[in-house]
C-alpha cells in the first residue's frame, strides 16, 4: 500500500478502530496491541523500534521508560502520532528500508502493518529486522495470519457463507502472513517463533533469538 493511501485514512484512523472493534479486520484489536507488549517484555533503558507505527496507537501504550523509535511511510499518520505527545522519535521508512545502523534495538514490535508486504518483500523484511536486532532480542508482530493455505480457504468459504464479500476481496487484496511459509523463514534465521491466536484473523508472532551452539 502507497504513502498517499495512509495518508488518507490518518485523519479518521484512531475513530475507524473504536467504531469497528466488532467487526472482523479490528476484532479484538486493542487486545492484539496489549499482548505484543506483554510478549516484548519491555523494560527501562531498552530501544524499541515500533514499523508501521501508524498514529502511535502501539506506542502510547509503551510506558516504561524505554527508548522508543517508529517508523511509517506516511508522513500524516506519523502527525498524528506527533499530535499525541509521545515520548517518541519519529523517522520515515518502512520494513524493507529501515533507516538504522546493524544491532540497534532490544526489540522490534509491529501490529497491523507487515500484511501489507509481498510475499518475497517479507522475506526481505525479516532480513532487515535481524539486522537491526540486539543479540538476545526480541520481534513480536501482531497481524492478520493464517496458518496454512487450508485454513485460509476455510475463511473464504465462511465469509462466502455470511455474504461478507469484502472479506472475501480482503483475503485476495491483501498478503496476510501465512505461518507455513513465514515461520520457517524466521526459524532459519535463528529466532525461536511462539504463535497465539487472538481473533478470527489476528495472530501475535514473538520471535527471540537463539544464541548459537557452543
Amino acid at each position: 500500500m502507497s504513502h498517499s493511501c495512509h495518508d488518507a485514512q490518518a485523519e479518521h484512523y484512531d475513530a475507524r478502530v473504536a467504531r469497528h472493534l466488532g467487526d472482523y479486520i479490528k476484532e479484538n484489536y486493542f487486545g492484539v496491541l496489549d499482548r505484543v507488549i506483554d510478549r516484548a517484555e519491555l523494560s527501562s533503558g531498552q530501544s524499541v523500534l515500533d514499523i508501521g507505527v501508524g498514529t502511535g496507537l502501539l506506542s502510547a501504550k509503551m510506558d516504561t521508560g524505554a527508548d522508543l523509535y517508529g517508523i511509517d511511510i506516511s508522513g500524516k499518520m506519523k502527525a498524528k502520532a506527533r499530535g499525541k505527545g509521545l515520548r517518541l522519535r519519529l523517522s520515515y521508512g518502512d520494513f524493507l528500508h529501515v533507516p538504522f545502523r546493524d544491532s540497534s534495538f532490544d526489540r522490534i514490535v509491529s501490529t497491523f502493518a507487515f500484511h501489507h508486504l509481498r510475499t518475497e518483500e517479507k522475506e526481505r523484511g525479516y532480513h532487515e529486522m535481524d539486522r537491526l536486532l540486539r543479540p538476545g532480542g526480541i520481534i513480536v508482530i501482531g497481524d492478520f495470519m493464517f496458518e496454512n493455505d487450508g485454513q485460509r480457504q476455510d475463511l473464504v468459504r465462511k465469509f462466502e457463507s455470511e455474504g461478507r464479500t469484502d472479506m472475501v476481496e480482503e483475503l485476495d487484496e491483501e498478503f496476510f502472513l501465512d505461518m507455513s511459509h513465514d515461520v520457517p523463514l524466521l526459524e532459519q534465521l535463528g529466532f525461536r517463533v511462539a504463535r497465539e491466536r487472538l481473533s478470527t484473523l489476528s495472530w501475535v508472532l514473538t520471535c527471540a533469538k537463539q544464541h548459537p551452539a557452543r
